[in-house]
């Protein structure tokens, strides 16, 4: 099983938000800088489903994947809002088991601390980039196995 945790794209900073947190949208930078790099992705990693926190800057992140990815399934979770514990990713991911490529659209530093717990190694410290993706596989057990964002691939 390949999991790609993905942090959601830029969004507006939270000084320029007046109202709830979880409303709050991708800048047009973010959007921009994520669409470019979301492009590239089908040559690099297969997604057959794509599940994303409620978050509006998630869910506008997880919408740019589905443009590139149209067969993937998708659903949303406000299990992975903002404040995610390792254990509700655990969650999603046993729900998803039965698909071989599942994308999880989610925040920091949630992702991190989620990615830390299936390494077996909570000292792990990371910090995904906006737009960023980190892939696992396994089973019973995951293995790091790359570290993506956009600016990797701008010049592709």
């Amino acid at each position: 099983m390949r999991i790609l945790f993905i942090r959601h794209a830029k969004a507006l900073e939270r000084d320029e938000w007046n109202s709830d947190d979880i409303l709050r949208p991708l800048s047009e930078e973010g959007r921009k800088k994520a669409r470019s790099f979301f492009d590239k992705l089908p040559e690099i990693y297969p997604i057959d489903v794509i599940v994303s926190s409620k978050a509006v800057r998630a869910t506008q992140t997880a919408e740019m994947l589905k443009e590139v990815y149209p067969n993937a399934k998708y659903f949303e979770t406000s299990k992975l809002n903002p404040g995610a514990t390792p254990i509700a990713f655990e969650e999603m991911i046993e729900k998803f088991r039965g698909y071989e490529n599942v994308a999880l659209v989610g925040h920091e530093p949630d992702i991190s601390l989620a990615v830390a717990h299936f390494s077996g190694c909570d000292e792990l410290h990371l910090k995904v980039r906006k737009a960023g993706i980190i892939e696992m596989r396994g089973e019973e057990y995951f293995t790091l196995n790359s570290i993506l964002y956009p600016k990797l691939l701008r010049n592709l």
